[in-house]
């Protein structure tokens, strides 16, 4: 029912994007994803989005880092147990239903309203075979995050996850957000996100400016924004899309790919 969904200007075209690359996955015979929900967003993705693809390989780097999140979360669900996961622009995400998820972890999903009132339409929360629920915020409120998350959170181990966010805010907006992480998420806690080199970003955003969609992607240099709130990196995993790293001035820069953070005592 195409004609049911909210206008384009509502929901973000990136939760589009990511749907349509999912279903498509799942559609191959021989693919290695299976998300037999994407679909359900998938169809109701604008053409003025779906143009984007045609610009970019971003559906291959969609799926290899869906399937790069997945094995990770299964390698620190296998590390447990963990209290809550807090899925921080969870968009269309359906991994509560799609994985095998410890029935100990109740699961905290937040994103702007639009985005999860169509996803509560699509995919309800209680159809979940664990705990949803469902925080409307903008992301880019640190203080309002931390308000929502904070008594969700405190004093209970925490795993967070934001995939495909952080490279639609600015290097700011990260710093704030990963302050606001680590003040409701406590030592030991974890967070697994992914984020793209500032070259790659001017390269996809002037892709997405040519399909006639004013997507802009913001990169990386380095961990600067995560480690003086006391995010340390044990594991980078770069994406297919990554040159090898460089440094530069001492610094290590970051390539395309998915970080696995870890929240330390030392700020």
């Amino acid at each position: 029912m195409p004609g049911t969904s909210p206008p384009v200007g509502e929901v973000p075209a990136t939760a589009y994007l990511t749907a349509l690359a999912r279903a498509r996955a799942t559609a191959e015979p021989d693919g290695a994803l299976r998300d037999p929900f994407a679909d359900r967003f998938a169809r109701h993705c604008p053409d003025s989005v779906a143009r984007v693809t045609r610009h970019t390989a971003g559906t291959s780097v969609v799926i290899a880092r869906t399937l790069l999140i997945d094995r990770l979360l299964s390698g620190l669900f296998r590390e447990g147990p963990w209290d809550v996961c807090v899925n921080l622009g969870a968009g269309f995400d359906a991994r509560t239903h799609r994985l095998d998820w410890p029935g100990s972890c109740r699961v905290v999903e937040v994103d702007c309203a639009p985005v999860l009132d169509l996803k509560d339409r699509l995919l309800p929360a209680a159809t979940a075979p664990v705990p949803v629920e469902r925080l409307r915020c903008d992301l880019r409120d640190p203080t309002a995050l931390a308000a929502l998350l904070r008594p969700r959170t405190t004093g209970r181990r925490t795993l967070l996850l934001a995939e495909g966010l952080l490279t639609y805010l600015t290097e700011g907006q990260v710093r704030a957000l990963a302050g606001a992480a680590a003040d409701t998420a406590g030592a030991g806690s974890a967070w697994i996100c992914d984020v793209l080199s500032p070259a790659s970003a001017r390269t996809l955003t002037a892709a997405a400016r040519a399909a006639g969609t004013a997507l802009a992607l913001h990169g990386l240099p380095d961990l600067g924004a995560f480690e003086p709130f006391g995010w340390r990196c044990e594991h980078l995993e770069p994406l297919p899309t990554a040159r090898p790293p460089s440094r530069a001035a001492g610094t290590a820069r970051l390539p395309d790919g998915v970080l696995q953070l870890r929240r330390t005592d030392a700020v």
